[in-house]
């Protein structure tokens, strides 16, 4: 017998796309007869057999969707960013007749093989990581039914349902600016998520078109946590003690901000402004409330889930593979004017690009 070859592989040798292959597995009758018959000789030739993914779904569905997120559980169930999408996702699973398997891991691989091993319908990944790529292309080599909740440089044939990171982290930039601030720094996430690169770049653009400059130490990275906010903001406000406003890529370390600011006797918004990202619940009940530019959390979720019961059911989908969903600045309390005692012009340097 020869070795076990991949579709990919079978697609190359009968000289056609992985699309027409998996027609040709699925007996599909869009295909032409010529290119059936060369498609199904290579098959024959290398005993080519579809996996047993493939094959068990073939036969059945579990109506299971595996949700995958890249985090160890005691994170998961601790962060309201991912309880409020799974809220999401549940509601619309149950409204469909579906269950979900929770699995927590930042390895792919190994919820490749849960998938193999429980014979789930589909994945959601949730915050999917740079790492995450080839995985992902392996799934859909596979076919399994796929969806992304959150941005992927991965193949262009997966969906993706996300924010435009960009364009709500400038309307954030937007709106200190019109309050009439222009010494912002900025507190990113880790620079292992595709957002955060986003969300530094509409702050470095942003402030670039404002001519304000952007001097070492005032774009930093933490890890989505109040502590991390709270050290960060300490190290920003020893450096750049006139800093007006403080721009954070999530609401958690916008908190950790907020106490460090209190802690430091200064008041918010009339000494200095705070903007989160998120609109986690917890942004709404911290004093002051904080503006924060809204993700709409459980509504990705909910598109999401229904989208991959789409692709899982053979119901028509969209043509475009990335589903925008509408960021929205929420406006609360933990922002104002600039302060009368800190001035409203920028730093007097060149811009630096970080």
């Amino acid at each position: 017998m020869k070795k076990s070859m991949t579709i990919t592989e079978i697609a190359k040798e009968a000289g056609v796309s992985k699309s027409t292959v998996s027609r040709v597995l699925n007996n599909k009758s869009d295909v032409l007869p010529g290119t059936k018959e060369r498609v199904l000789r290579v098959i024959r030739e290398h005993q080519f057999q579809p996996n047993a993914y493939a094959r068990s779904m073939s036969q059945r569905r579990s109506r299971t969707i595996g949700v995958v997120v890249p985090h160890d559980i005691d994170y998961v169930f601790q962060n309201q960013y991912y309880m409020e999408i799974q809220r999401g996702i549940l509601k619309a699973m149950t409204k469909r007749g579906y269950y979900a398997l929770m699995l927590c891991c930042r390895d792919m691989k190994e919820a490749f093989d849960a998938v193999l091993q429980k014979r789930v319908d589909g994945l959601l990944l949730i915050s999917p990581l740079y790492e995450h790529t080839p995985y992902i292309n392996e799934l859909l080599e596979h076919h399994v039914p796929l969806v992304l909740i959150g941005k992927s440089p991965a193949s262009q044939q997966v969906y993706q349902v996300c924010i435009d990171n960009y364009m709500g982290a400038l309307s954030a930039m937007q709106y200190l600016f019109g309050l009439g601030h222009r010494r912002i720094a900025f507190i990113n996430g880790p620079h292992f998520l595709p957002s955060s690169e986003e969300r530094r770049r509409a702050y470095l653009d942003g402030m670039a078109r404002q001519g304000n400059a952007v001097l070492p130490g005032m774009v930093r990275e933490g890890y989505n946590s109040i502590d991390s906010g709270y050290q960060i903001a300490n190290q920003i406000l020893n450096e750049f003690p006139d800093v007006s406003a403080l721009f954070v890529a999530s609401d958690y370390m916008a908190i950790g901000v907020l106490d460090t600011i209190h802690d430091r006797g200064m008041r918010i918004p009339q000494d200095i402004s705070v903007v989160g990202f998120d609109n986690i619940q917890m942004s709404e009940q911290v004093t002051p409330s904080l503006t924060t530019v809204s993700q709409q959390i459980e509504e990705k979720g909910r598109i999401s889930v229904n989208l991959l019961m789409d692709l899982i059911e053979g119901a028509p989908t969209p043509e475009g593979r990335v589903i925008d969903v509408e960021a929205k600045l929420i406006v609360r309390d933990s922002t104002g004017p600039v302060s009368s005692r800190q001035p409203d012009s920028p730093w007097k340097t060149h811009h630096i690009a970080l």
